[in-house]
């Protein structure tokens, strides 16, 4: 019995271990993509669109292998929702996301002295401003489901860029009408820093986000039932593994 006991404390401490190291690499990875949006954007660079999506490639590729690399609560609810990783699990993932996001949010605005924040478009309603953070959270969602997620591409190397991607065209279709989030950790870390500026639209392109993810679900279950049929449902495949 005392043996036994002694294995399930190993076990159960190497889980701890590896939760917090998966945190502990949202957190920092959604700091760094947090930092280059308040950068970019608060420089009103042309190019900002490019150095987000870069950065997301680079990020993505790097904390893949630890985490899974989310650095997105729509993402993290997506894989939950699609059987990769259980509710505690999303929850110290969306903790860790929104803790990295107002870190390098701040960061970033001390660099630039200037704070961005997720707005509508001058010319947008706010339907079709959430209708967009919605579509683009889906396509971004079911990219991620479909690449990283789909046994059929595992070890695939193309994931991180396909990801990147994704950020680059949903910024320069639609961020002028919908200030371009496609992730709550974004919104809500730049409402944060800029003392609670725009907390409401936040919140709602935050609920935007995760029906987006919602949709996303859906959709991947369509096209690949296989997947969570009994047995079928494993979460993401590696390199991109973020389940425990």
């Amino acid at each position: 019995i005392l043996i036994q006991q002694c294995r399930y404390h190993h076990q159960n401490t190497d889980i701890k271990g590896a939760m917090s190291d998966k945190a502990a690499a949202e957190l920092i990875g959604t700091a760094i993509l947090l930092f280059t949006i308040q950068v970019s954007v608060g420089q009103n660079a042309a190019l900002a669109p490019l150095a987000i999506g870069g950065i997301l490639i680079a990020i993505v590729f790097a904390g893949g292998p630890i985490s899974g690399a989310h650095f997105n609560p729509a993402v993290s609810f997506a894989i939950a929702l699609r059987g990769g990783m259980s509710v505690p699990e999303m929850i110290t993932y969306w903790a860790a996301q929104l803790i990295g996001a107002v870190v390098g949010s701040l960061c970033g605005g001390i660099v630039t002295s200037s704070y961005a924040t997720v707005s509508i478009g001058a010319d947008a309603t706010l339907t079709q401003a959430l209708l967009a953070e919605a579509v683009f959270t889906f396509i971004l969602c079911f990219i991620i489901l479909c690449v990283a997620t789909n046994p059929k591409v595992e070890n695939n190397h193309y994931y991180g860029l396909s990801i990147g991607l994704v950020i680059v065209a949903g910024a320069i279709s639609v961020g002028g009408i919908s200030g371009g989030a496609f992730n709550p950790a974004v919104a809500l870390g730049l409402s944060i820093t800029s003392g609670m500026s725009k907390l409401f639209y936040a919140l709602l392109v935050s609920a935007a986000n995760l029906v987006g993810g919602i949709v996303a679900v859906g959709c991947f279950r369509v096209v690949l039932p296989s997947e969570f049929e009994a047995g079928g449902t494993v979460g993401e495949t590696a390199p991109l593994r973020g389940y425990l």
